[in-house]
């Protein structure tokens, strides 16, 4: 057995403050990773740290990018044990979104949906907790009944099976082996 992670987490940027204020979720933003260091996480979020807009597929890592300029980043983090087999299908998943990042961008257009309750979905376009629901849905871990458009970050803990691994401070989070 293996696991998968799941980060969520609230930045201190305007975006993700203004995000709260709607959804009064204590965590607004959701990662994937496969690390068991705890370290490296996938996610859909801005590209470029000054201008939300530009956004798509990234590649996070625990306490740099966005991370370093926001220290006090509150996060949580779940894992969810898995077989051998589904594991290395959430490991070629995320390979093939690494491989072809440049075509994926972040769906504005979810975030529209959300507010009138139409969903706004494209295949190459995710916000991030619809890329984590897509990721767990493909390698057949869990699927929503809904759609993945629809999902919000504060849902993912309510997966069957996942246990809570941390939560604290991201500067806090000791990256020794977790699984």
């Amino acid at each position: 057995m293996k696991e998968v992670y799941i980060m969520l987490t609230q930045v201190g940027t305007l975006v993700s403050k203004s995000i709260k204020l709607y959804t009064k979720a204590k965590y607004n933003h959701a990662s994937i990773g496969v690390d068991p260091s705890l370290r490296v996480f996938y996610s859909f979020a801005r590209r470029v740290r000054y201008f939300p807009v530009i956004g798509g597929f990234i590649t996070e890592v625990v306490n740099e990018g966005i991370f370093k300029y926001y220290p006090q980043t509150e996060c949580a983090i779940y894992a969810i044990k898995v077989s051998d087999a589904v594991y290395e299908r959430v490991c070629e998943i995320l390979e093939m979104y690494k491989r072809n990042s440049g075509k994926y961008h972040y769906n504005l257009m979810a975030l529209l949906g959300i507010l009138i309750n139409r969903p706004f979905t494209h295949k190459y376009k995710c916000t991030c907790a619809e890329f984590v629901a897509r990721v767990l849905h493909q390698a057949d871990i869990y699927t929503f009944n809904k759609p993945f458009c629809f999902v919000r970050p504060d849902e993912l803990p309510a997966i069957p099976g996942t246990s809570l691994v941390y939560e604290g401070r991201m500067v806090n989070l000791d990256n020794r082996k977790a699984g």
